[in-house]
Formats: structure tokens, sequence, C-alpha cells
């Protein structure tokens, strides 16, 4: 039986069920945010937007995901992981198509497709995408907090969110005590089926959460996370608002990670009004506000939807390509 780019979705019904009603509930909340701010005034925002900034939007985002390429590349690499760059550029653009699943639990489609590529152990690469989740939080939680001046909402958040994580990554990084918890879970008679494969995964996690390995990848998550935030300034300026790359960056940051951690796919709703809700308390009216967050994530979230639905076809033809040739 051949390959289809669904296979790995068809066991879980749940799954394919919610790349649909993200899409449904996007439109849906987009439709809202119009209606909140008055559509009349939408639709003057959109006449009056200039849009020759899109494509500069549309390649701060590329940037933006080159980058976390690289991250990704550099992880495969730190697990001992040798795959050619082309093929490691398609997996990882084909789990942008899986950003609007619960918890982003669909890019586990990422180790999938490793798994076809490269014969690489689901459970040895999971912890990849698990650390890239981890790494894109501190990332954006450090930007949030070098730019939260620009606000004086979110200080306390920010603290308990770092607290949170940085708890994570020590216990991670305890050999001992990780392997503790693992005996206790042990005990669990569904958990115990699969000690193997989670003693393999964190063999991953623990070299992944190394502080030097960290260091790099929340340095390059900054990086490609700024590059939003810089859309986000573009759009802004799109309008005419001379609004600062601070406010930008805070705005964006902040949004990101409420979105990040609601777990709710694709941070759909939250980090729309996280957006709308922070431009406007800077003093941006709400027709503008709820139109600029429209924009940025039509160039960010769905722009990458479009690129991993593609990239996703391209690498189903490669898999289906070399199966015919064995």
């Amino acid at each position: 039986m051949g390959f289809t780019i669904w296979q790995p979705l068809k066991k879980s019904k749940g799954l394919r069920n919610s790349l649909l009603l993200a899409i449904i509930a996007s439109f849906g909340i987009f439709i809202a945010l119009s209606i909140y701010a008055d559509i009349g005034k939408v639709t003057q925002a959109l006449a009056e937007f200039r849009w020759g900034y899109i494509p500069l939007i549309l390649a701060l985002t590329s940037l933006s995901y080159l980058l976390r390429f690289y991250k990704w590349h550099y992880y495969l690499g730190c697990i001992g992981v040798r795959i050619k760059w082309k093929d490691s550029l398609a997996i990882f653009l084909s789990g942008l198509a899986m950003t609007v699943t619960p918890a982003k639990l669909g890019e586990i489609y990422k180790s999938y497709l490793l798994k076809r590529l490269k014969g690489t152990e689901i459970s040895r690469s999971i912890p990849v995408v698990f650390t890239e989740r981890i790494a894109d939080m501190l990332s954006l939680l450090i930007l949030a907090a070098i730019s939260f001046s620009a606000l004086e909402h979110g200080l306390k958040v920010l603290i308990i969110i770092l607290t949170i994580l940085l708890t994570l990554i020590a216990i991670l990084q305890s050999r001992q005590l990780s392997i503790k918890l693992l005996g206790a879970l042990n005990k669990v008679p569904f958990i115990k089926r699969a000690s193997a494969s989670l003693i393999v995964a964190y063999e991953s996690a623990n070299t992944l959460f190394q502080w030097k390995t960290l260091l790099i990848t929340v340095l390059i998550g900054m990086l490609s996370w700024w590059f939003i935030c810089w859309g986000m300034y573009f759009v802004l300026v799109g309008f005419n608002i001379d609004g600062s790359m601070l406010l930008s960056t805070f705005v964006t940051s902040f949004s990101l990670l409420l979105g990040g951690i609601s777990m709710i796919p694709g941070g759909l709703g939250v980090t729309e009004a996280g957006l709308a809700g922070l431009l406007m308390l800077s003093g941006i009216s709400k027709g503008i506000a709820i139109t600029a967050t429209v924009i940025i994530r039509l160039c960010t979230l769905w722009f990458g939807e479009v690129v991993g639905l593609i990239a996703m076809l391209l690498t189903r033809r490669k898999i289906i390509v070399d199966n015919r040739k064995e």
C-alpha cells in the first residue's frame, strides 16, 4: 500500500479534525475582531494600509523560518542524526503545516518524516520537537523581558514563566533525578509499555538541554523571532504609525508567548487578543489595531501554513519516488 501524506494522521481522527477546525476558527476570529472594531473602520484601515510593505514583511518571516530551520538542523546534529540539508529543510518546512495542531503536537510529523527518509527512531527525534518549543518559549520570554518597559504590564507573568521553564530544564539536566522520575512513571501500566522509548527520548533530551546547546539555540531563536517582531513594526509603519521597535517587540513576543503557553492550536484567539489588546493599550485606534493583527497573522502563521503544505506535497513525492526505486 502506498504512502499518503495523511497516513500518520489517520490514526487520530481528532488530530485531522483539529486542522480543519483551526482554519474555521481563524476565519471566525478575524470576523469577530472586525465586528468588534466596527467593520467600517477595519475596511477603512485596509484601504489606508500601504500594501507595498507586504513583500518586506513576508521576507522577514522567511528569514525567521530559515533561522528556525538552522536550529532544527543543529539539534539533529547534536543527537547524532546526519541528514542532507535539503531533506532536513523539507522535513522542517513540512512541520510548519502542523503549527495549528494542539500544543503543536502535529509537529511530531517531522519525526515521522525523519524516520521515513533517514530511518531514525521516532523516540530518538521527538525530543528535538519538544526542545524546539522550550527554546522558542525562552527566546520569546527574553525578548519580552528586554522590551517590557514599553508597557507597564506583564512582568510578573514573565517571571513565573521563566521560573517554570528553568525548573524544567534543571530537571532534564539532572540525569539522576530524571531517571528516578522515569522509574516512578514506569509503574503506570500504559507508560510501562513505552519505558524503552522513554529512555531513548530522555537520552536525546538530556543532550539537547545542556547549557551550551541551549544558549546557542536560544540566541538563534531570539534573532528568528525578532524578525517577526520587525515584521509587526513594518505593519505599523504601513499604517503611518510612528511606533517604536521596542513596542513592536514587546507586543509581538509577549502575544506569541501567551499563544504558545495556551496550548491552543496556533495560539488562535489568544495571540490575536494579545496583539490587538496590547496595541490598543499603547494608544493605537481599535480599527488599526485589529487590522494590524489580521495582517501580521496572515503574513506569519498562515503564510507558514501555505509553505508547509507545499513542502508536504513535495516531500510526499520524494518518498514515493524513493520507495519505487527500492
